[in-house]
């Protein structure tokens, strides 16, 4: 069939989702329009029509992540990815489901969202009686070009910066977060939304397209699919047929697997853990010297995140995020100052700036300037290394 119902879900239920039937013989859009929730998801069952659904998944929901296997890997170590990222990831791996986008020699690109939140998307596709059998996080439909694609979608922008990775970013926070990532740094963004009030090195306007429709026209030529594991959908067609050998084939490879990898393999990741556990060790006892180190791993990290917290002044709330936004243009435009560390009192809402300038007189041009807009405090100043090293405590205006 030459056309295609495409569906981009929200995070929650209150949450707009946009649809839109793509031709893709007319290369047009037949029909499109906005659902205020999952609610009325059913009002699009008869508009489906026996049309192929593909859903779009919102690319703040996902995370992307690049793992460097073994030279010699095999598809029992691509099922121990979760395990070898646990440690960056804030949740239990348990809860959480991964998807391989792409595997290029010894390297793989992983999706990993919430099992609750696949369970919910299915579910809102179950009741309101659309077969879906391709999930797509939003990001990876944009052009694919030598540059990041971005466009503006409901208060977002969605940024393609590879193949197989790409990021959701909040309107008002795109000039900080383009400002603080290092992989944007060096390339060039085409938004394909207009960027007149956007002030922010690195975009430059592509064709202003409707996001939904570049999104469909990116999701019908993709191969991307999360819907992956316990996720799969199994084609209807083949159910029956390929019911009893699919269920002998899967027995004889797991005995087969049992019993030629299990041993290997459990040393493997025991070896791994191992040096694992050691390192995170060693890196807390040369950063916080503690009188005695007792603790598994996991306590261990527990303790590393307080402490940092606790050197961040307690969080980083949205004024934090609010004022490091105000406080970035002016760092950007003076080249000379050098920030050494920040450190933000939540319960003051102050943010302690220590700087480096080239001179005294540098150094009072960057208060003055922060002045105009918070209220600023000098701390000493001393003379070193034939600079300034200062402290200032900025705090927002009431």
């Amino acid at each position: 069939m030459s056309e295609r119902l495409v569906l981009r879900l929200a995070s929650s239920s209150e949450e707009a989702i946009h649809w839109l039937v793509w031709s893709t013989t007319e290369n047009e859009i037949i029909a499109s329009g906005v659902l205020a929730g999952s609610h009325e998801l059913s009002a699009l069952t008869t508009r489906a029509g026996g049309r192929p659904i593909i859903t779009l998944l919102p690319g703040g929901d996902i995370t992307f992540r690049k793992v460097a296997l073994p030279s010699r890997s095999n598809k029992q170590l691509l099922n121990a990815l979760p395990y070898m990222l646990e440690e960056q990831l804030s949740s239990d791996v348990d809860s959480l489901h991964f998807s391989i986008l792409e595997k290029q020699g010894n390297k793989v690109t992983v999706a990993i969202v919430a099992d609750t939140k696949m369970q919910q998307w299915q579910a809102w596709l179950a009741d309101a009686e659309l077969n879906c059998d391709q999930f797509i996080p939003d990001v990876l439909t944009l052009p694919l070009v030598d540059a990041f694609s971005a466009v503006e979608f409901d208060g977002q922008w969605l940024i393609r910066q590879g193949r197989s990775t790409g990021m959701s970013v909040d309107a008002d926070l795109l000039a900080f977060v383009l400002a603080v990532d290092e992989e944007t740094e060096a390339k060039q963004v085409q938004c394909y939304s207009d960027i007149s009030d956007y002030d922010v090195e690195g975009l430059q306007q592509a064709p202003i397209e409707l996001p939904m429709k570049l999104c469909a026209q990116g999701a019908v030529v993709s191969s991307v699919n999360l819907l992956q594991g316990e996720y799969q959908v199994a084609k209807t067609e083949n159910v029956f047929a390929k019911h009893w050998r699919g269920a002998t084939i899967a027995a004889v490879v797991a005995v087969i697997m049992i019993f030629s990898y299990k041993f290997v393999f459990l040393q493997q990741l025991q070896q791994q853990k191992m040096a694992l556990d050691n390192d995170i060790k060693q890196v807390y006892v040369q950063v916080f010297k503690p009188k005695k180190v007792r603790l598994n791993t996991r306590l261990i990290k527990k303790q590393m995140q307080n402490r940092l917290n606790q050197l961040q002044g307690g969080g980083s709330g949205d004024s934090f995020l609010a004022m490091l936004d105000q406080i970035a243009p002016t760092l950007a435009k003076s080249p000379s100052v050098k920030a050494i560390s920040m450190r933000f009192d939540q319960k003051q809402n102050t943010l302690r700036l220590q700087a480096r300038t080239a001179d005294f007189q540098t150094f009072t041009g960057l208060k003055n300037t922060l002045a105009q807009q918070f209220n600023v405090s000098e701390g000493a100043l001393s003379q070193r290394d034939n600079g300034v090293q200062g402290t200032l405590e900025i705090k927002g205006r009431n």
